[in-house]
This record gives structure tokens, C-alpha cells and sequence, in this order.
């Protein structure tokens, strides 16, 4: 049990890095209906695998450095321990450029241009978002990352020991 809490990281980064190879695989009809979106999928593709692994990367410094004892640690960033803070910043880091991004460098329509990168589910199947859905629903999904960081700063979460 002790290597699935010490080590969750690797499985953090195998996830992250399935995700995008997903997102790869799913543009592939894409392209072939419109091969000038190609340089867009590549371009987003690497820059999931680099911005959605720098947290995880983090994490492992922080594991294999002996900073950190396991995953737990980092739900409680009152303990002030360098690493922790540091994924917690990168983490504030990564929405300060996600909303850059979305609101003020036409992410949101980038991802409309580029169908399969994000879909919405119904009973109907599976739509492609539209920049105003992006719009709309990202701050949402924002205020639902800050309220979770903001209880790890004022409720006490218990760290086992392994």
C-alpha cells in the first residue's frame, strides 16, 4: 500500500499522458477532414503533456528528494513545506494562464476551431463545446479548484503515516 501513496505521481503523470494521446487519437479524423487544423493539435497536444504534468513532476520531486512522505502531504499546505507550496503555486499558476489563455488569447475559440479537444455529453451523444460554452462554464470549473485549495488551507486533513 505504502507505493501506491508514496508514488501516486506516476500514475497522476500515466493518466494525464493517456488523456492527451486520447485527445491525439480523436483529432485524427479531424485532421483528415481538414489537414491545415493539424499544427493546432499538435501544439495543444504538447502543451497538455508539459503544462498537465508540471504539478505531477512537482509532486515526484518532492517524493524522490524525501521533502515530501506520500500524496497526503499535499493536501495540507498549512505545514509549509517548500515542495507542497510549490505545487500549490504551480497550480495557481496554471489557472492565472489558463484564463489568459481562454479569455484573452482566444483559447476558448481555439478549442471551438479544433472539434474532439472538448465535448459535452447528452443523451443524445456527444457535441463539441462552443467558445461561449468554454466561456461560460470555465469559471465554474474554476471556483470549483479554488474552493477545494482554500479548504486544504483551513480544514485540518489528517496525513497517515506509512
Amino acid at each position: 500500500m505504502e507505493i501506491i501513496f508514496k508514488h501516486t505521481w506516476i500514475m497522476f503523470i500515466a493518466v494525464t499522458i493517456t488523456n492527451g494521446l486520447i485527445l491525439k487519437y480523436r483529432s485524427k479524423k479531424y485532421i483528415a477532414q481538414n489537414p491545415k487544423l493539424k499544427k493546432g493539435y499538435d501544439k495543444y497536444f504538447k502543451g497538455w503533456l508539459i503544462y498537465g504534468n508540471v504539478p505531477w513532476l512537482i509532486m515526484m520531486l518532492g517524493n524522490l528528494s524525501e521533502l515530501t512522505q506520500n500524496t497526503f502531504e499535499y493536501f495540507n499546505p498549512k505545514t509549509m513545506n517548500p515542495m507542497v507550496l510549490t505545487f500549490h503555486f504551480s497550480i495557481v499558476i496554471l489557472w492565472l494562464l489558463s484564463v489568459r489563455w481562454i479569455y484573452f488569447k482566444n483559447g476558448a475559440e481555439f478549442i471551438e476551431n479544433h472539434p474532439g479537444l472538448m465535448q459535452k455529453s447528452s443523451f443524445s451523444g456527444n457535441a463539441n463545446v462552443t467558445a461561449k460554452q468554454i466561456k461560460l462554464f470555465f469559471p465554474l470549473m474554476l471556483f470549483g479548484g479554488i474552493a477545494g485549495m482554500v479548504m486544504m488551507w483551513f480544514i485540518d486533513f489528517p496525513s497517515p503515516q506509512f
